[in-house]
């Protein structure tokens, strides 16, 4: 009964068939947005099926995180089960023939070879050397020879297999055990390892310590970001370094169980110094507001009325460099101040813009099996290289009167072609 379960499972048409419903699924994955919040399914799938909400129905079936669903990693399951026991009861035993070597020693068994050959003569000794220079195999039994080359080409079929199990075992083990957080840190913060916004059913999340030292960027001559830097460092249990590196986007921090990504980058808020007419001053730190925008990031604020004066302004904030504008309650365009600037000022009071409080947006990702995957998809290269590799046979079969060979490969017709008019026009 077993047997037959594997024999079913290595039967191509049935990895077909789960092959093409991982692609539906992948497909459906990539239209439906992926890993959101249950309002953001409310907003954009009100539709009613059969009288219940279709947001309803995608996350019932779990289309809201299709990689990570069991029903998912069933289907990776049963394709890289069939894979392997095609590889087992179909590629071996195929490579373990092809190893040997048979002789035909009936005239009819040449009629089915696609190059045939037939003499009266034959030097069997000068043919030896041409097949043995050829890097042919090469096999004699009385007056019958055997030869091959490019065997190697029967491993690739095994290869490509097993670099998609590879593959399979490591988007599982990722989806299993890895997690993704979104951290958005302002400098000189410590930090943990806390909004983890995808995680598998048996990851679990390391309680590592990190330090944002600094965050900056760099623009272009018209004024449009260019990269992102962070100078981040973990810590160990006493808050010393054990590592540093200044991270940008495509250049992560590798650890030996993580991955630290430059994401994106916020504001925070703004520090002033609020002056009073006797030299005393106090820090505050307005609150600041992001501005959605489908062009560029902007946040806005407001200066704080006092007693004294009930003057206020609109601050405007599009980067970090340090440069704010200001408006008017009307709207109206005031000036434009950096840091260190007066805001605004009377014989009571002066409010003076110190800082603008930046933050870093680091993305903290875990995946155990990306070696595999990598390792596989390696694998799949090299039985990509090997697959283009011939595997040719030659038969030959002479009597005293009469002469019969052929051969045959599996590619390269043309050119096995021209090789065996070469050895006729050569030996025969």
């Amino acid at each position: 009964m077993i047997k037959r379960v594997f024999k079913y499972l290595a039967n191509l048409k049935l990895a077909i068939i789960i092959l093409l419903a991982i692609a539906i699924v992948t497909s459906i994955g990539s239209i439906i947005e992926q890993s959101k919040e249950i309002p953001f399914y409310q907003n954009n799938y009100p539709t009613l099926i059969f009288s219940i909400p279709f947001w309803k129905i995608l996350l019932f079936f779990g289309f809201d995180n299709i990689y990570s669903t069991w029903w998912f990693l069933l289907l990776l399951s049963l394709l890289g089960l069939s894979l392997a026991c095609c590889t087992v009861l179909q590629q071996l035993p195929t490579l373990k023939f092809s190893r040997r070597y048979y002789f035909y020693k009936q005239v009819n068994q040449y009629n089915k070879l696609t190059f045939k050959i037939k003499s009266i003569k034959v030097f069997p000794s000068h043919l030896s050397y041409g097949l043995l220079k050829k890097e042919y195999s090469l096999f004699q039994q009385s007056n019958s020879f055997y030869a091959y080359k490019g065997l190697i080409s029967r491993v690739g079929p095994i290869i490509v297999h097993l670099s998609i199990i590879c593959i399979l075992l490591g988007s599982t083990l990722g989806a299993l055990k890895g997690f993704n957080s979104q951290e958005l840190i302002p400098k000189t913060e410590v930090f943990h390892i806390q909004n983890v916004i995808k995680n598998g059913f048996f990851s679990s999340i390391p309680q590592k310590t990190f330090r944002i030292n600094d965050f900056w960027s760099t623009y272009t001559s018209t004024g449009s970001i260019k990269q992102f830097y962070t100078d981040v460092s973990v810590l160990n249990g006493r808050g010393g370094e054990t590592q540093r590196k200044t991270i940008s986007v495509n250049n992560p921090l590798l650890l030996s169980d993580l991955i630290i990504y430059q994401t994106d980058w916020g504001i925070l808020g703004l520090r002033l110094k609020y002056v009073k007419n006797d030299n005393s001053s106090i820090s505050l730190q307005l609150p600041i507001s992001k501005i959605n925008t489908s062009n560029q990031k902007i946040w806005i604020s407001s200066l704080p009325n006092t007693k004294q004066d009930t003057k206020s302004f609109i601050l405007l904030i599009k980067d970090h460099r340090g440069q704010i504008s200001l408006y008017d309650n009307d709207g109206k365009f005031v000036k434009t101040i950096n840091i260190g600037d007066n805001i605004y000022s009377t014989d009571l009071i002066s409010f003076n813009f110190t800082d603008i409080i930046s933050s870093t947006g680091i993305q903290i990702k875990s995946d155990p099996g990306i070696k595999l995957i990598y390792f596989g998809f390696l694998f799949l290269m090299v039985s990509s290289l090997i697959s283009y590799i011939s595997f040719s046979e030659f038969w030959l079969l002479y009597f005293p009167t009469k002469v019969i060979a052929g051969g045959k490969t599996n590619r390269a017709k043309v050119k096995f072609n021209l090789e065996f008019l070469k050895f006729k026009q050569s030996f025969f």
